[in-house]
């Protein structure tokens, strides 16, 4: 399979993002022209703030993380310094667009969604302690089985099927 094959609208809707950082060798035969011609540069350089602009939506629509993002940007980069070696202006050009933010800021971003992730599990397996140590000191005051099923649904807004698995 070769990333030729798709278009950059192709790649996004159909999520082949993993090709991306390859995308640069559909325009490898074009190098020495938009290392000569400006103007083809640019429109290089407008398909690379796209693709760009794309990773973005999908970063705020949920699709890909912070993380993600990033080193799809960081891959297609390394993959650029490598095939446009001998154009400067075109790995200059297209490494002006998905360069993107400063790598400690990305990683600042990326610490703080595994925070976030961190705090969600953590409440999550706080909250079922919590049950479960209600359900065991009822039990062990001989509370019937039916109170504590009511008990700890109100307490913990459990639906019926959630309830009954704690006890």
């Amino acid at each position: 399979m070769k990333s030729q094959q798709y278009t950059l609208e192709e790649i996004f809707q159909k999520k082949l993002l993993l090709l991306i950082p390859f995308y640069i060798f559909s325009h490898e035969t074009q190098f020495s022209e938009y290392e000569k011609n400006k103007t083809k540069l640019r429109l290089l350089q407008e398909e690379y703030e796209i693709i760009k602009s794309k990773l973005e939506e999908f970063l705020n629509r949920g699709i890909i993380s912070e993380y993600t993002r990033c080193t799809i940007m960081d891959m297609s980069n390394k993959v650029l310094e490598h095939i446009a070696i001998k154009y400067n202006s075109v790995r200059e050009g297209v490494s002006a667009v998905m360069g993107g933010k400063v790598l400690e800021y990305e990683a600042k971003t990326i610490k703080r969604e595994g925070i976030r992730e961190g705090i969600r599990q953590g409440l999550e397996q706080g909250l079922e302690q919590g049950i479960i140590g209600t359900v065991s000191i009822l039990r062990n005051l001989g509370v019937p089985a039916q109170t504590i099923l009511v008990k700890i649904q109100e307490q913990y807004h459990l639906s019926p099927e959630a309830a009954q698995a704690y006890l």
